[in-house]
């Protein structure tokens, strides 16, 4: 569903424009019309996850179903790709759950990673 909602944001909105129009406030506008009638899931704040996980998995299919949206939502803050795909098959392979994909933690896992990697 999110992902969905984010492909049609950018797609029919956005018209596959990596911004909206200038001065159109297209995020607020549409999260003023959604979040009244569906709830808060549907706010500001939301619907520009929703675009953003679009953005960042543009193939739904490639979506991994072990992960949850919490552990999506973290994913999208890493800055690149590698870091990325690093998380989603150590979370995978290690069933990691959500707090261990918290900014405090990083370092920690990355660091045992590496020495696995290193000692192999």
């Amino acid at each position: 569903m999110y992902w969905t909602i984010g492909k049609r944001i950018f797609e029919e909105e956005q018209q596959g424009k990596d911004r909206a129009d200038y001065g159109t406030y297209l995020i607020k506008f549409l999260a003023e019309q959604l979040q009244p009638e569906y709830g808060s899931g549907f706010s500001y704040r939301q619907l520009n996850w929703y675009r953003q996980f679009y953005r960042t998995f543009p193939i739904v299919s490639a979506l991994r179903t072990q992960l949850n949206w919490t552990q999506y939502k973290l994913l999208l803050s890493l800055d690149n790709d590698d870091k990325r795909e690093f998380y989603i098959v150590e979370s995978v392979k290690n069933n990691w759950t959500s707090i261990q994909f918290i900014p405090s933690n990083r370092k920690t896992i990355i660091g045992r990673s590496k020495k696995r990697i290193a000692k192999f």
